[in-house]
């Protein structure tokens, strides 16, 4: 149970954060320090989601399917900008931002509905 807590903890706290990041100047000191505490967070919400396996005790469900894809799109994100630095091409630039956007979208906002489904811990919180 607590790690499913931290899991959901992690999760929730990297929502705001990445709407913070949305939302002011890119490319600043500040959006660099807080890009980076935003891939750690996503680091261990995807690292904690590994045990989970409540809904198939014993098995994988669909929602692990968003671990790789986190942890690939956020690999892939740190190249993009790392080469858009070296390059300057703009290809690189726009393909940081899309797949951190994916990310978000895909991981946090995807992944987080489908723990409201019926049976599912947060299911259980909110709706009791």
């Amino acid at each position: 149970m607590l790690l499913i807590i931290t899991h959901t903890a992690f999760a929730l706290a990297a929502v705001p954060v990445g709407v913070y990041i949305f939302l002011n100047k890119k490319g600043t000191a500040r959006h660099k320090l807080v890009g980076r505490f935003w891939v750690v967070l996503l680091t261990i919400v995807s690292m904690s989601a590994i045990p989970i396996q409540s809904i198939n005790p014993g098995q994988y469900s669909l929602i692990h399917l968003f671990i790789p894809f986190t942890i690939g799109s956020l690999i892939y994100s740190i190249w993009s900008i790392k080469r858009f630095k070296v390059t300057r091409q703009q290809k690189y630039r726009y393909a940081h931002m899309r797949s951190m956007i994916g990310v978000y979208v895909g991981a946090l906002l995807i992944a987080g509905a489908f723990t409201l489904l019926p049976g599912r811990f947060l299911y259980g919180i909110l709706f009791g």
